[in-house]
Formats: structure tokens, C-alpha cells, sequence
């Protein structure tokens, strides 16, 4: 990679941008840590474009500029560029090129950093992470998920799911095997994790295995935790203040006023967008007024790509879409 961080910094956040709401989002991200990251305010960070696609806009390089973002485009050769997640691995194995921090932070745009996230320094662990909630984890022996967890985990290597460590949830308080939410996750650059990530993740789609719950759409988060075992590292869970959230849809189930009021970073998902404002806007006024206020004279997500931009966006995510749905097909459903 041509781009090198020349400052030295304990930590080096790395996030992915594309044209469209993202831009929105990742700015929004930015200037969040920017503002009340305490410590870690002024820590590097790498915004990655790693697949084909419309540029990024004037504005929100300038932003980068303003704010110290390293942007970095390329086209990672991979066949499933059609995947989104895809972006996440291959921004994170260009981020161990360019970074010489200790530690790499991988922090998904639809985040807000509302206080400083002081575990992100990890104490002595390689790797953390939180694990947000069972989602499709699996409880043991007799839960549905169970034969599917058998499965990847033979596929890269794994013989015997007992090799999987426990560990609990942090929204219900339930017992699972490992399995972590990915959109903030921190590691020691020096295991080279995300090629070892990476590569994972394409044995098992490679291996064209389909989730009965949920399709593909968490190959990234289960392909971390069966990075993790199979690399042997030493890991610990970031706290529930690190990665609290929820979105439109989990709203009624997972707000907690006391819980939002502690968080350090809030998970918002799609609950930041024009027909949920208000909620979320209300919800940080009771617990972060100085949050709220700044993101009131923000108002809420917009895509602020040319018009031309969004409508060739919109057939490069048919094609896409069209691509995932062929690959899906031809899966084994377990």
C-alpha cells in the first residue's frame, strides 16, 4: 500500500467508506471521536475503499481533511466483491500495511463515540470484542444452531466444537459459544489477525454453507470468533458500554435509558435515519445532552451523493444483489 501513517499512537481506527449514506454515516462517525473520544480523540484514522465503485465526494474529502482521516482506494482482488462485509476483511489487511500501532480498532460508520472508550487500550489481551447478544450463536447440544456451528467449524479446521470457548451475552445474560458482534472490534496489530480473518472467512465461503436463520449475513462475525480459537490468541470482551445499542426494530426490546446514558459508543444502526429521528434524538437528549445538540444541528442521515451518483449506485446494488442471490442458491442450508 502507497499510504504509510507517519505518527506514532497506541491505536489506529480503521472504517470503510463507499459513495452514498455511508459517506454520511463514516463523517458522522468521525467527528463523534473526534469531539469526545478523551484520549483516543486524536488517534489515526483510516477511512478504506477497498472494492470498485462511485467516488467519494469532494465534501467528504475535504471533511477528511479537516478532521486528519487517512483515505486509502483500492480494488481488493477477491470473487466476492458482490459482498459488503468482504470490505471490512480486505480494509483491515491494508490497515496492518499502513499502520504502526500497537493496536488496530475496526469501528463500523453506524457508530457514535459518546464518551472516551477508554477499553479500547486493551490491559494485556490480543483481542477484544463484546458479545452483544446470541443472535445465531449457539447454547449447546440442543440448540438449532448447534449443527451449523459443527459444520463451520470443521470446515476451517476446527474438529471438535469443544474447542470453542463460553462466554456470556451481554443483552440477555446467556451462555453461548463464542461469538462476538463485529462492528467494534480491537487487536493486537503483531498476530496479523485480518489476514488470518481474511482467510477464514473465504474458506467458509468457499464453502458455500447458508444459515438457516440468517442466510450469509453473519459470515463475518462467525468467521472472527473461529479466527480467534483457531489462532490461539489471548482475547477478553469489551464491555456492553462499548458496543450498546439498537435500531428501529430492536428499539422496544434493547433501549435502556441507564444503559445508553453509560455507553461510550452507541450501536445505532438504521435508528439515526429521517422516520426514527426523533426517537433517538429524544433518547440522547435524557442522556447526552451535549451529544444531542450537536447532532440537532445535524439533523438526520442523509445521502448527500450527486443525483447522478445515486442512480448509478442503484444499478451496481442490483448487480450486486443479483450476484448474492446466485451465490445463495447454490448454498447448503444448515
Amino acid at each position: 500500500m502507497n499510504l504509510a501513517i507517519a505518527e506514532k499512537f497506541p491505536i489506529t481506527f480503521v472504517c470503510c467508506i463507499e459513495s452514498g449514506p455511508l459517506e454520511t454515516q463514516t463523517i458522522r462517525m468521525v467527528e463523534s471521536l473526534r469531539r469526545w473520544g478523551g484520549r483516543l480523540a486524536n488517534a489515526p484514522v483510516l477511512a478504506i475503499t477497498p472494492r470498485w465503485g462511485l467516488p467519494i465526494t469532494a465534501q467528504t474529502k475535504q471533511t477528511f481533511s479537516k478532521f486528519d482521516v487517512k483515505y486509502l482506494h483500492f480494488q481488493a482482488k477477491s470473487g466476492y466483491s458482490w459482498n459488503k462485509f468482504m470490505n471490512k476483511l480486505h480494509a483491515l489487511v491494508a490497515a496492518e500495511e499502513c499502520s504502526n500501532s500497537e493496536y488496530i480498532c475496526w469501528l463500523d460508520s453506524d457508530l457514535l463515540i459518546l464518551g472516551e472508550p477508554d477499553r479500547l487500550l486493551p490491559e494485556s489481551e490480543d483481542f477484544l470484542a463484546c458479545p452483544v447478544s446470541k443472535s445465531i450463536a449457539t447454547t449447546g447440544a440442543t440448540d438449532p444452531q448447534n449443527p451449523f456451528w459443527q459444520e463451520v467449524a470443521r470446515t476451517v479446521g476446527i474438529e471438535n466444537i469443544e474447542e470453542i470457548p463460553w462466554i456470556t451475552t451481554a443483552q440477555e445474560g446467556e451462555r453461548i459459544r463464542l461469538y462476538w458482534n463485529s462492528g467494534v472490534f480491537v487487536y493486537r496489530r503483531s498476530t496479523q489477525l485480518a489476514k488470518k480473518y481474511l482467510q477464514v472467512c473465504l474458506q467458509l465461503l468457499d464453502a458455500r454453507i447458508s444459515n438457516r436463520q440468517a442466510n450469509i449475513f453473519f459470515t463475518d462475525q462467525v468467521a472472527l470468533a473461529l479466527t480467534v480459537v483457531k489462532s490461539g490468541i489471548s482475547w477478553g470482551c469489551l464491555p456492553y458500554s462499548h458496543n450498546y445499542g439498537w435500531g428501529t426494530k430492536s428499539y422496544a426490546h434493547w433501549h435502556d435509558e441507564e444503559k445508553l446514558r453509560t455507553a461510550k459508543i452507541f450501536h445505532y444502526h438504521d435508528a439515526m435515519w429521517p422516520d426514527f429521528w426523533p426517537i433517538t434524538l429524544k433518547c440522547l437528549c435524557e442522556t447526552h445532552p451535549p451529544v444531542a445538540e450537536w447532532l440537532s444541528s445535524l439533523g438526520p442521515l442523509a445521502n448527500n451523493s450527486p443525483r447522478t451518483y445515486r442512480m448509478m449506485s442503484q444499478v451496481l446494488k442490483y448487480i450486486r444483489s443479483q450476484q448474492e442471490s446466485a451465490y445463495v442458491k447454490s448454498c447448503r442450508v444448515i
